[in-house]
């Protein structure tokens, strides 16, 4: 099973009373972020299922992820995916969907870099820059205690050595 760990692309600032899960992405964001989907529809990503967290930043990432690969499923808002999301809340949405071969999961920072870190066993945390995305193959379904990176983009970067996540 292949994952996509994608943050969010950047956003208005936080501005009182605003709450954050209400907080937008910028037009700067979105330019960006279409650019990404781009590379990583260029790249081969293909998900059969395309989750986020309900914060609008999050979802606007993943509608823009959704309209750039053409993807005929419905965008997935699921609140597991708000900040806090970690390995366990990973795994339980991946028990939710065990028949899907491919899926992305469109988060918030330090959750993605978190579970980034875990997956690869990196010996140092590794911070997601906004609009990244990360391809990882989990060898069994179901049990993602250990991923092997396939290649992370961002800005203008393509990375498919973990080693490399440190520089």
């Amino acid at each position: 099973m292949r994952i996509y760990l994608v943050r969010h692309s950047e956003a208005v600032d936080r501005v009182p009373p605003m709450p954050d899960a209400a907080r937008s992405l910028s037009a700067r964001g979105r330019v960006s972020f279409r650019e990404m989907a781009c590379r990583f529809r260029d790249a081969g990503g293909a998900p059969t299922r395309i989750v986020t967290s309900p914060f609008i930043r999050a979802v606007q990432t993943a509608e823009i992820l959704s309209e750039t690969l053409r993807y005929e499923g419905e965008v997935v808002a699921d609140p597991r995916l708000s900040p806090g999301f970690d390995v366990a809340a990973l795994r339980s949405v991946l028990d939710d969907c065990p028949s899907e071969r491919e899926i992305a999961f469109v988060g918030h920072e330090p959750d993605m870099g978190d579970i980034l870190t875990r997956l690869l066993s990196l010996r140092q945390a590794y911070a997601m820059r906004k609009g990244a995305i990360a391809a990882l193959d989990l060898p069994i379904a179901g049990n993602p205690l250990r991923a092997d990176l396939v290649w992370l983009l961002a800005g203008d970067r393509r990375i498919e050595d973990p080693a490399k996540l440190m520089t």
